[in-house]
């Protein structure tokens, strides 16, 4: 197994909320927070409740992040210690291998923040994960992206059409109804769903600017809702 070589510190954490099945009809995922550095150094929270993702999210029965009830501030302390905890301890004994899983070196040389960006932060038991932004020139960059929308778009076996190691590609998808530059994930002449709209514009600048080289880097999850990881490599 390789692990990501070149890690980037992200500019921020964009806090997402995808509501359950039992919840909406539409699970789409919405941007509700950031978490980012303030010219002092301090990481702070804030919900963007001016967004209309926000207010979607809303909607759809969003009700806040249990660790920061207050809405209406910006959240000064124990910010990064609050959503560290979603990860095993760095003092466990197996949190090499969760790092192993992401595709991280161990011990993982960079911030608290590339490491939550990084592993998404996400726990079964609620719909939260953790997007990071990167810098847009900083470059080589590596990422380990999990294939949004997988359920939906491709309906052949995953198991069988799938492979660790498969070239995919990205194309914009411009007559999709509801977001016109949404980018599709290609493996084998096959539509297998999209790269994640939070990340998208990212993807985007790469895309134009960069050399993109990804490749089918893990399967898992449950038949009845497999996961697709794919390894994106930008130069």
């Amino acid at each position: 197994m390789n692990t990501l070589q070149h890690i980037v510190e992200p500019i921020r954490l964009l806090l997402t909320w995808q509501p359950s099945d039992e919840q909406a009809h539409d699970r789409t995922r919405r941007v509700v927070g950031e978490v980012y550095a303030e010219t002092n150094g301090e990481i702070v929270f804030r919900y963007l409740k001016d967004s209309s993702d926000y207010q979607a999210a809303c909607e759809a029965g969003f009700q806040g992040f249990t660790a920061f009830e207050n809405k209406s501030e910006v959240i000064r302390h124990g910010v990064v210690e609050a959503l560290i905890r979603r990860l095993p301890p760095r003092k466990r004994d197996d949190f090499s291998d969760f790092l192993r899983q992401h595709r991280l070196p161990s011990p993982f040389p960079n911030s608290d923040l590339a490491l939550l960006g990084y592993t998404g932060a996400r726990l079964p038991s609620d719909g939260f994960a953790l997007v990071p932004e990167f810098p847009r020139d900083a470059i080589p960059c590596d990422y380990l992206m999990e294939v949004a929308g997988l359920r939906h778009v491709f309906r052949g076996s995953v198991s069988e059409n799938i492979h660790v190691g498969d070239p995919v590609h990205f194309e914009i998808d411009s007559q999709n109804p509801v977001d016109a530059d949404a980018l599709v994930v290609v493996c084998a002449g096959q539509r297998i769903g999209y790269v994640n709209r939070v990340i998208k514009s990212t993807f985007h600048n790469w895309l134009k600017s960069h050399q993109v080289v990804a490749t089918v880097e893990r399967l898992n999850g449950k038949p009845t809702r497999p996961l697709v990881y794919i390894r994106v490599s930008v130069s």
